[in-house]
C-alpha cells in the first residue's frame, strides 16, 4: 500500500482515498506517524473541494493530537471534523460522526470531566444504535469503564454484557475477546472472584484460536489473579512468567512492569527470594531505563518487603524512605496534570463562548452591512482589499527572511556534522590500519622471532643462570606478543565487525570484569533480534568504551551497568556507576578530549544525551538515537 502511494504523485481524490486506506491499516496502532499523512489528505482535499477527504483529514487530526495529550488542538480538529460533516445525511458520514462523538468522549474521560465524557459516548451510542452497528460494543465498553471510574458497579457490568451481547452477534472473535477480557478484569477489581472465572474461562478458546499475543498476555495476567486468590501460588507465578513472555514479545515496556511486579510479589509471598530478587533488579532497570516512576515505586515497595523478610531492615528502610520520596514526587506530578486538566477544560469552554460570541456579533454586523449604499461597500471592499495585500506582502517578505535564516542555520549544521563525519570516519579508519599492522605485521614478527628462539634452544649449551634467563627472556616475549593484541583488539575489536555490537559490548564488559578493576553488569534488549549498521555500531561500542575509561580513571566506582535497548527505530544507552559523581555542570565548560569525543560521537548519530550526576551519588548517562 505504502509502494502504491508512493507511485501515485498526483495530487488528486485518488491519492487521498490511497493514503487514508494506508493510515486505517498500517498506522492505528502507532499514530506517531499521522501528521504528514493527515496535513496531506487536508491540503489535498482542499484544493480539491473532496469534502470525504476533509472530514477524514481532521478526524484524523483529533486522533494525532488526542494521543499526543494535546487536547485543545484535538478539540479544534474535532469542531472544524463536525463543520465538514454538518448537512451530509449519507451513511458513511453518519458512522464518522458517530466515531467522532466516541473519540471526543475518550478526551474528556482522560481530562477527568466524566459527565460530558457521558454525554458524547450516549450520542455516539445513538447513532449506532439504529444500525445495529458492530462498532457499539467498543462504545458500551468504553462507558463500562467510565461507570466504574465513577464507582457505579452496576452500570459498569450492565455496559460491559451489553457489549458483549454485540460481539458476540457481530460474530467477531476479536472484539468478543476484548469484551470478555475488559468483563473479567471488571470483576476482579470489585473482588467477584468466582464470577470473573467462568468469564476468563469462556474467553480462553477463542484468544487461543487468534494465537494474538496481546490477548494471550491479558488473558495469563488476568489469570494470575485469579489463581493468586485461590491461593495457587505456583500456578499464579507460571501464568505470570508467560504473561511475561507474551508482553517482552510486543516490547510493550509499561505492561512488562506491571507482571514483573505482580510476580515478584508473588514470588516474596512463596519465599522464592533468590528469584524474586532477579525479577525486582529487572523491574529497577526497566523502570530506570524508560523512566517509569509508578514503575519504579512499585519496585522499591517489594524490595522493602524483600529486604524486610531477609532481616535486612537497614536496607528495607532505605527503600522505604525512597518509596516515599517517589511517591511525593508521583503526587506532585498528578497534581500538575490535574491542574493541566482543568485548564484545558476551562479553554475548550472559553473557546465555545468566543464562538457563539462570535456568531452573535457576525448577526448584528450582517444587519448593520445591508443598510449600507453601494459606495460604502466598494470603499470598504477596496480598503480590505488593500490591507490584505499589505498584509500578505509583509507576511510574505517576514517569511522569506525566515526561510533564508533557517536554509543558513541548516547549511552550518550540516558543515560541523560532516567536519565531525570526516574526523570520525579517518580515526576508525586509522585505529583500523594499525589495528591489523601490529596484529598483522608486528604480531607476525614476534610470533616468528619466539618460534626462532625456541629452535635455538635445543641446540644451545647453557649455564643455569644463562637458561634462567633465557626462560625469562621468553616469558617476556610472550607478555609482548599479549600486550600487542590487546591493544590491536582495542583499536578495533574483531567481535565488532564479525558479530555486532551486542556481542562486541558483552564480550568488553566480560573483559573488564576479568581484570577485577571493576564489576560491569551487562543487559540488551532488542539486539539479539538485528544490529545496526556497522557506522552506528561502533560509534556506539566508542561512546560506551569512552564512558566507562572515564568511570575507571574518575569515580572510584565498584559497581556499573551498560543497559542498550532497541525498540521501534529508537536505541537507547544508559550507562551508570556508584562511584563518586560530580557536578554535572562542569561538562558545560569541559575542554577534556574524553567528554568531547564523547559529544561529537553523539552529534554524528543526531542523537539526545542526558546526564544526572552529584558528588557522591554516582553518575548516570543515557543516549537516544533513531537508527
Amino acid at each position: 500500500m505504502k509502494t502504491e502511494i508512493d507511485k501515485r504523485q498526483q495530487r488528486d481524490s485518488f491519492r487521498v482515498k490511497a493514503i487514508l486506506e494506508y493510515v486505517v491499516e498500517a498506522l492505528n496502532n502507532n499514530t506517531s506517524d499521522f501528521l504528514p499523512y493527515m496535513n496531506e489528505v487536508i491540503s489535498i482535499s482542499k484544493k480539491t473541494n473532496y469534502k470525504r477527504g476533509l472530514q477524514k483529514g481532521f478526524m484524523i487530526g483529533q486522533i494525532y493530537f488526542s494521543d499526543r495529550g494535546d487536547y485543545e488542538k484535538a478539540f479544534l480538529y474535532a469542531d472544524s471534523a463536525f463543520s465538514a460533516l454538518k448537512n451530509d445525511t449519507s451513511l458513511k458520514a453518519r458512522q464518522s460522526t458517530g466515531h467522532l462523538y466516541n473519540n471526543i468522549a475518550g478526551d474528556y474521560f482522560k481530562l477527568g470531566d466524566y459527565e460530558k465524557a457521558i454525554d458524547n459516548f450516549t450520542l455516539s451510542a445513538r447513532i449506532f444504535e439504529p444500525m445495529d452497528h458492530p462498532f457499539l460494543a467498543t462504545v458500551y465498553s468504553n462507558l463500562a469503564e467510565i461507570y466504574e471510574k465513577i464507582h457505579d458497579a452496576s452500570k459498569a457490568i450492565e455496559y460491559d454484557k451489553k457489549a458483549i451481547a454485540i460481539a458476540e452477534k457481530s460474530q467477531n472473535d476479536r472484539s468478543l475477546a476484548a469484551r470478555l477480557l475488559n468483563y473479567s478484569m471488571r470483576l476482579i477489581n470489585q473482588k467477584a472472584f468466582t464470577q470473573a472465572a467462568p468469564v476468563l474461562k469462556r474467553a480462553e478458546p477463542i484468544i487461543m484460536k487468534l494465537e494474538n499475543t496481546s490477548y494471550l498476555q491479558q488473558f495469563y495476567y488476568t489469570g494470575a489473579y485469579l489463581d493468586e486468590n485461590n491461593k495457587d501460588y505456583h500456578k499464579a507465578v507460571a501464568h505470570y512468567k508467560k504473561a511475561l513472555g507474551y508482553a517482552t514479545l510486543n516490547e510493550d515496556v509499561y505492561q512488562k512492569t506491571n507482571i514483573l511486579e505482580a510476580l515478584s510479589d508473588c514470588l516474596i509471598r512463596m519465599n522464592r527470594m533468590k528469584e524474586a530478587k532477579s525479577y525486582l533488579d529487572t523491574l529497577l532497570l526497566l523502570s530506570n531505563g524508560h523512566d517509569l516512576k509508578a514503575a519504579r515505586r512499585n519496585a522499591y515497595v517489594n524490595l522493602v518487603k524483600w529486604h524486610e523478610q531477609n532481616g535486612d531492615y537497614k536496607n528495607a528502610n532505605l527503600y522505604l524512605q525512597k518509596t516515599l520520596a517517589l511517591n511525593d514526587s508521583l503526587f506532585s506530578e498528578e497534581s500538575k496534570e490535574k491542574i493541566a486538566g482543568l485548564e484545558v477544560r476551562y479553554n475548550v469552554e472559553k473557546k465555545e463562548q468566543e464562538i457563539n460570541g462570535l456568531k452573535a456579533e457576525a448577526n448584528i454586523q450582517s444587519l448593520t452591512i445591508r443598510q449600507k449604499n453601494t459606495l460604502n461597500y466598494i470603499l470598504i471592499g477596496g480598503a480590505i482589499t488593500l490591507l490584505i495585500i499589505s498584509s500578505l506582502s509583509y507576511r510574505s517578505y517576514k517569511q522569506k527572511q525566515k526561510l533564508q535564516q533557517q536554509r543558513i542555520t541548516e547549511l552550518e549544521t550540516e558543515k560541523q556534522l560532516s567536519a565531525i563525519e570526516a574526523v570520525l570516519k579517518g580515526e576508525e579508519q586509522e585505529r583500523t590500519r594499525l589495528a591489523k599492522d601490529l596484529h598483522d605485521g608486528l604480531g607476525g614478527m614476534l610470533s616468528g622471532i619466539k618460534y626462532a628462539f625456541s629452535a635455538m634452544k635445543g641446540n644451545l649449551i647453557m649455564t643455569p643462570e644463562n637458561h634462567q634467563a633465557f626462560e625469562r627472556s621468553m616469558d617476556m616475549l610472550d607478555s609482548s606478543i599479549l600486550e600487542m593484541r590487546r591493544v590491536a583488539h582495542n583499536m578495533m575489536p574483531e567481535a565488532l565487525v564479525k558479530f555486532g555490537l551486542d556481542t562486541a559490548l558483552k564480550d568488553y564488559c566480560h573483559d573488564i570484569n576479568q581484570s577485577g578493576a571493576l564489576h560491569v553488569s551487562y543487559q540488551s534488549i532488542g539486539l539479539a533480534n538485528g544490529n545496526p549498521a556497522q557506522t552506528v555500531a561502533i560509534t556506539i561500542y566508542r561512546i560506551v568504551q569512552e564512558l566507562i575509561t572515564n568511570t575507571l580513571k574518575h569515580a572510584g566506582a565498584k559497581t556499573a551497568i551498560i543497559q542498550v535497548t532497541e525498540t521501534e527505530g529508537i536505541l537507547s544507552v544508559t550507562v551508570e556507576d556508584d562511584g563518586k559523581g560530580f557536578d554535572a555542570r562542569i561538562l558545560e565548560r569541559s575542554k577534556g578530549m574524553g567528554w568531547t569525543s564523547i559529544q561529537h560521537r553523539v552529534d554524528f548519530l543526531k542523537g539526545k544525551l542526558d546526564i544526572h550526576s552529584a558528588p557522591d551519588k554516582g553518575t548516570s548517562v543515557y543516549i537516544e538515537f533513531n537508527v
